[in-house]
């Protein structure tokens, strides 16, 4: 029986999208974000995947959305498929926090110019959830589902985490996402 070997460096994805070091970004919520990366990412898969984020191993991805879908470089020539779900708020509580921040003009405003007012948060954690991914629904079930296609079994791989870190990035730009992966585009709240 024939092991299958893989190249011993990952061959660097020449326009793949590459992250920069979200350390940078001082928002507090790309902070949170990082924390929430690393509740569910151990070891050097962590470290695996920043690195993968940062030297552009992502070749595409799907906006930051409920379902997310990335394809990423590995050490094989075809790149692994990554698929992250993030969990929607239940119909009842989705309502309340739409209508919660809804109700208040400026954390509205704040959202379109960028920002990421404490209220968004606090609106979630009223309904008993968690704006940011990773929080833990049981032992061994968080609030995201990640799958890849290649054989490592850890979950989440280095590949799904490289696109958590490129999500990030985007998260940390413009946060109006995190609502947008919960299935709250900024839109509905306007309305």
């Amino acid at each position: 029986m024939s092991k299958r070997r893989y190249p011993a460096r990952t061959p660097h994805a020449a326009h793949g999208i590459r992250m920069q070091d979200l350390r940078v970004a001082g928002c507090w919520w790309a902070k949170r974000w990082q924390g929430a990366i690393e509740r569910v990412a151990f070891g050097a898969r962590l470290g695996k995947g920043r690195n993968y984020a940062l030297s552009g191993q992502v070749l595409e991805m799907s906006p930051p959305a409920p379902h997310v879908y990335a394809k990423v470089m590995g050490a094989r020539e075809e790149p692994y498929e990554v698929t992250l779900d993030f969990r929607q708020p239940p119909s009842e509580a989705r309502r309340r926090i739409v209508e919660a921040i809804a109700a208040e003009p400026i954390v509205v405003a704040r959202l379109l110019a960028g920002d990421l007012p404490m209220d968004v948060e606090a609106a979630f954690r009223a309904e008993g959830l968690d704006l940011f991914p990773g929080a833990k629904l049981a032992p061994g079930r968080y609030d995201m589902t990640t799958k890849c296609s290649c054989p490592d079994y850890a979950n989440p791989c280095k590949h799904c985490v490289a696109v958590l870190y490129v999500i990030g990035e985007e998260v940390a730009r413009r946060p109006a996402a995190l609502l947008e992966m919960r299935g709250m585009p900024l839109e509905e709240l306007l309305g």
